[in-house]
């Protein structure tokens, strides 16, 4: 593969050919001021529509991603006559998206600030565009500077900056990092964000003369063309050949989509891709649809339009999803967006009501997802969950989500939705409830406990409630219980709670919590060493190897008749059998928990073969005690030769003085 890249000065020169030059993405506002295209002079003569200056104040304000990722990414900005209130809000900026993709090679910006010219905001684009590099995904596509950079893991062009950008100097802008923007300003950080994510990489190579659309340089698409479908036709837009006017129905038909299955999982439907009816350059195919991310939608930073007042600090879901899809490394759990879903109406028996809302994440960890207090397992991107037996007051709501796994991958809003109206004069909602200690499983009945403290709102006051079939006192509408026996089978438990005073007054909290896995207790038993027979008691010692998982907590442990202490963890642990009698036989040795007897190991499983008998070899008169009248024994048979011989003690068939020294050497013991 040979590595080639182009300067979009090449590219635009490429585009004239085709009867139109290209256009790279910045924004260009009507009557307002605003940013242009990157070819200020080739924008002002087509009258560029870019990113749309709406007159219109809308005080609305998405704040910063409130989680951290592990990506990240090191972009050094050159700042050519920036005054330090504009370089700082361009700085908070930057960090923002360095803490939001990741990249081993420095992104190199090239800023500048100075009068653009009327209704110029600013504008950047990639400076070079590479293909067929080392580490490219596809061959024939085109990566711009930046993420070929990052995917070739190697800086293709040192001597050039990734990204250019210039801001005008003379509008009417918001420095502050806050969102608070004033009557008839715009956001400085909104608009460096959306410039950056152009020049990042969210561009394509479309374009339309007349009745006729065109797509691609030198005959290869940008990485962004490849993941547009178009739903009219019912496929990619690239199965439409360049320079037709079948290409240019499909730029302003209305019908185009992200089809990249990381943007799929960040919505709900395909993110809408902005293709309308009259071709507007800059504008066009290189944003998101304004209708569907409406402002204040987290999603809205890549659509054409910008309200007065409007400040959009996220690059959103939708957009972190499309750079996953065309390379960069998005990496680390991020819950990006917590959507309202359908609302059930008030239930007059319990004055409560259910509230599905709608999760969109990536890289999740293990364990659950928290939402205010209740626990649902991970199912995927984007996940519906439903809050139950919430209380109907009529007030605001806020909402709290995060992983059990990583509690720092959070989402917090407040006022995300509003309860309805109460409609019942009594009132009957558990509020909120809060997890405990929770038992390890008992290997001896597979059970578990776990705490638990659940807030009520109650009309009738104190009673009692019954929760999984176990009845516990409510005091002040508040229950601290403990379930016991529950079965750890390691699943979702859900909890089922009534009022006994009431049974319609009843609740269901599904995957309250996850049970421990199973336990069951198991065990072997091993011979390590059989010793050898004692003549002096005529027995051995056996050392054995105990090996158990999930010991039960209570009891004895019974080997072979012999009790030991239950051990305290799971593991193998080394034991001896002393005293046993050797008598040259097969034996076996079984072993059971007393409060536990299936937990057991069966005594043919442990076998072995004690040592012969052994006796007191120098008691020759058999009285038990080797001495004197043995000595003398040995003495008269001294010289002997024979198998026959008495005090033959070593069995040499010779009475002689090394039977003398071994009956010497036990000489007193008792046998």
């Amino acid at each position: 593969m040979t590595p080639s890249l182009v300067p979009l000065s090449a590219i635009c020169g490429l585009i004239l050919c085709s009867m139109l030059p290209f256009q790279s993405q910045a924004q260009k506002m009507f009557g307002l001021p605003a940013s242009s295209m990157h070819d200020h002079a080739a924008c002002e003569v087509q009258g560029c529509d870019g990113y749309i200056g709406i007159p219109e104040d809308h005080f609305l304000f998405v704040p910063p991603p409130s989680g951290l990722r592990s990506s990240s990414a090191t972009i050094n900005v050159t700042y050519n006559n920036f005054p330090p209130v504009a370089e700082a809000a361009f700085q908070y900026a930057v960090n923002i998206w360095a803490g939001q993709i990741s990249s081993d090679v420095t992104i190199e910006v090239d800023a500048t600030w100075a009068s653009l010219g009327t209704n110029i905001l600013g504008s950047a684009s990639p400076n070079t565009v590479h293909r067929n590099f080392t580490g490219a995904p596809n061959s024939g596509v085109y990566y711009p500077a930046a993420l070929a950079n990052q995917l070739s893991n190697n800086d293709l062009d040192a001597n050039a900056v990734d990204i250019t950008c210039n801001f005008g100097s003379d509008v009417n802008w918001y420095f502050g990092l806050d969102g608070n923007v004033p009557p008839g300003a715009y956001d400085f950080v909104t608009v460096v964000l959306h410039e950056l994510c152009h020049g990042l990489g969210f561009i394509g190579s479309a374009n339309v003369a007349g009745n006729t659309g065109f797509l691609g340089q030198s005959g290869s698409p940008f990485v962004y063309d490849t993941f547009v479908n178009d739903n009219n036709s019912g496929g990619s837009i690239l199965d439409i050949n360049s320079a037709t006017n079948a290409l240019a129905n499909a730029l302003t038909g209305g019908g185009l989509v992200w089809s990249g299955a990381s943007g799929l999982a960040a919505t709900v439907s395909p993110p809408g891709i902005y293709a309308p009816g009259n071709w507007e350059p800059g504008a066009s195919f290189s944003h998101l649809r304004e209708d569907m991310y409406l402002t204040g939608s987290v999603n809205a930073l890549m659509t054409p339009n910008l309200n007065t007042g409007e400040a959009i600090h996220d690059p959103g879901p939708i957009v972190m999803g499309m750079f996953t899809d065309i390379g960069w490394g998005v990496q680390g759990c991020s819950i990006s967006a917590v959507l309202t879903g359908s609302q059930l109406s008030c239930n007059p028996e319990t004055n409560t009501y259910s509230q599905q809302l709608i999760l969109l994440y990536d890289s999740p960890p293990t364990g659950l997802i928290n939402v205010n207090g209740s626990l649902f397992t991970i199912s995927g991107s984007p996940q519906t969950v439903s809050l139950n037996n919430l209380p109907a007051d009529g007030q605001p709501v806020d909402v709290n989500a995060f992983f059990t796994g990583d509690p720092d991958c959070a989402f917090n809003q407040e006022g995300l939705f509003a309860a309805p109206e109460s409609c019942s004069g009594g009132a009957c909602a558990l509020n909120s409830y809060i997890l405990g200690e929770q038992s390890a499983c008992n290997p001896i009945d597979g059970t578990y406990s776990q705490s638990v403290s659940l807030f009520f709102q109650y009309s009738a006051g104190a009673g009692s409630v019954m929760i999984n079939n176990q009845t516990f006192s409510v005091t002040n509408d508040q229950a601290d219980v403990t379930l016991t026996g529950l079965v750890a089978d390691g699943e979702p438990f859900n909890m089922l709670i009534t009022f006994m005073e009431n049974d319609a007054c009843a609740f269901a909290v599904f995957d309250a919590w996850t049970a421990p896995a199973p336990c069951p207790c198991s065990m072997t038993l091993e011979v390590d060493n059989v010793g050898v027979c004692t003549f002096d008691s005529g027995t051995y010692n056996l050392d054995l190897v105990f090996n158990v998982s999930n010991p039960p907590t209570t009891g004895l442990l019974n080997i072979g008749g012999n009790v030991f202490e239950v051990p305290d963890s799971p593991g193998s642990y080394t034991t001896t059998i002393a005293g046993l009698a050797a008598d040259g036989q097969d034996q076996t040795i079984g072993a059971f928990f007393t409060d536990l007897p299936s937990c057991s190991s069966s005594a043919d499983l442990t076998t072995w073969t004690a040592p012969e008998p052994c006796t007191c070899p120098g008691d020759l008169d058999g009285d038990g005690i080797i001495g004197v009248s043995d000595t003398l024994e040995i003495l008269a048979s001294f010289g002997c030769v024979g198998s026959d011989c008495v005090g033959d003690i070593d069995g040499d068939t010779i009475v002689g003085v090394s039977d003398i020294l071994q009956l010497l050497s036990v000489f007193g013991a008792n046998c």
